[in-house]
């Protein structure tokens, strides 16, 4: 998912009483939402114990990320309603498919394998940032929107500038003056980490609401951010793959629920079936959802990893989760698309 455009003051009020309120349930968001996180922190535990990586990678890719990857799929190709309202974009796989191959071509694989990952990290930071304007909406919450969009964005791609710097030597050879941004940016965080806690135990100390939903959020994700991309540091360039599991494992489980919780809300209401076509018929049960997505992943991503194990085949095959970003970053703005609203009951 990528950020669920909600502006301060988007339709929302201080006036009534503050209740929490959560996207789907207490029990749901807890489980899917933020407690997800635990699960990727096992995976690390694993991993630094010396659990085999290529087993957990393959759990992780071809069972739960791959699949969440094509479950975007389901509301955008599937439904022939969206596939009108985006247009041309729906090409968008053909481009994105040759750049890869083009930059391999002329010698540029190495800053092209870098850049996907960059932008896989960037796109997990956009949902987590997503997620927290979803419960901002949610609570009212008007309240430190900047503060606690610099306090997210900051402890999300600051270790990813750390890793990139720490895992390729040759940039700070090529520019010293880099060797200085750690130890900048790391003393600026500490400064705007502090003021964000000083700023919550005024809240609750001065008896303004709290925001849970979005504090337990953060208190999941930032940490594990740090701790998975600072321990995949330690084997170079290639504990991205270590990283990348571990981040990747608490982004599809909530990209997966929020999918599902929107595909049964929108796809399931009267008429359905002649507003979305395809789509519609695809939500009868969450096992015929996840068998989708796997199978999707299987054609998509998985096979021709493995047929074609050549770096310009690989470079290709990352156009299908570019194409994924670029989709997300589309279809998931709260406050310009009233179905999608609707769909996640934040009308």
């Amino acid at each position: 998912m990528s950020t669920a455009t909600l502006q301060p003051g988007a339709g929302v009020s201080l006036a009534g009483p503050q209740r929490t309120q959560w996207i789907i349930s207490r029990g749901q968001d807890l489980t899917w939402f933020i407690g997800s996180s635990l699960i990727s922190y096992l995976a690390l535990g694993l991993m630094a114990v010396g659990f085999p990586v290529p087993l957990i990678q393959f759990i992780w890719f071809f069972g739960i990320d791959g699949p969440h990857v094509q479950s975007t799929i389901t509301r955008t190709y599937f439904d022939k309603a969206e596939r009108s309202r985006l247009g041309w974009f729906l090409w968008i796989p053909v481009p994105l498919l040759l750049v890869g191959p083009a930059m391999v071509f002329v010698g540029f694989g190495s800053l092209f394998f870098l850049f996907a990952v960059c932008w896989q990290q960037f796109h997990i930071v956009k949902q987590h940032f997503g997620f927290m304007m979803l419960y901002k909406g949610k609570n009212k919450d008007r309240t430190d929107f900047l503060l606690d969009r610099w306090l997210l964005l900051s402890s999300l791609l600051i270790p990813l500038g750390m890793f990139v710097l720490r895992t390729r030597p040759v940039i700070i050879q090529t520019v010293p003056l880099l060797a200085w941004l750690p130890a900048v940016a790391i003393s600026l965080y500490a400064i705007l980490a502090a003021g964000w806690l000083l700023r919550q135990v005024q809240k609750l100390r001065a008896g303004l609401p709290m925001n849970w939903p979005k504090l337990g959020l953060l208190a999941m994700a930032i940490p594990l951010q740090w701790i998975a991309l600072l321990y995949g540091s330690h084997f170079g360039p290639d504990g991205i793959v270590r990283a990348g599991i571990a981040l990747g494992l608490f982004h599809s489980f909530q990209y997966h629920r929020l999918m599902w919780f929107h595909n049964r809300n929108r796809y399931s209401e009267p008429g359905a079936v002649e507003r979305h076509g395809l789509a519609a018929h695809l939500v009868g049960s969450f096992g015929v959802y996840i068998a989708i997505a796997i199978g999707l992943n299987l054609v998509l991503n998985y096979i021709p990893a493995a047929l074609l194990p050549y770096q310009t085949a690989q470079a290709a095959i990352w156009g299908v989760a570019f194409t994924h970003y670029c989709m997300d970053a589309r279809i998931w703005h709260v406050r310009s698309d009233k179905g999608l609203a609707t769909a996640l009951r934040m009308a």
